[in-house]
């Protein structure tokens, strides 16, 4: 019996796997002072207005501790900086530096390099179809944690 839910999950456990590897690997050799889940962060950072610490670490479904770890990191290279929300003075909010956006459009080409090299040439690969789809499967995952967080 096909399971296509099954084939899928398998599929995109691969692709993940492999890529982050691959990143994480050409990261290193580009002397780049970042792994895969803390270029993951900065892009989120680069995407997300008014992003916290906890609120990045929920999204990105990494304990808090390690978060604080990462976030340290990044602020002690001048990759990111925390700003106190003007709404909230006890809230800190991520924001990237100069340094940060630049190492973020780096390691953004880098990404698209890779994925043009393990891109179907035979095929009209439709990434903008596959991502709209993705992105409604992540806006429903995560609606569903913040829903399961709330009440526990």
């Amino acid at each position: 019996m096909e399971d296509s839910i099954l084939d899928f999950t398998t599929n995109l456990a691969i692709l993940h796997r492999q890529f982050q590897r691959a990143m994480n690997q050409i990261l290193e050799a580009d002397e780049m002072p970042v792994n895969i889940t803390e270029f993951y962060l900065l892009v989120l950072v680069s995407e997300t207005s008014h992003l916290n610490q906890r609120k990045a670490a929920w999204t990105m479904a990494v304990d808090e501790g390690l978060m604080a770890r990462m976030v340290q990191h990044l602020v002690k290279l001048s990759l990111l900086q925390k700003e106190t929300d003007p709404h909230d003075r006890r809230n800190r909010r991520l924001k990237l530096t100069p340094d940060g956006k630049r190492l973020v459009k780096q390691a953004i080409e880098v990404l698209h390099d890779w994925w043009e090299q393990v891109t179907p040439t035979d095929s009209n690969f439709d990434y903008a179809g596959i991502t709209t789809q993705l992105q409604l499967l992540s806006s429903r995952v995560l609606k569903d944690q913040q829903t399961e967080h709330a009440h526990s």
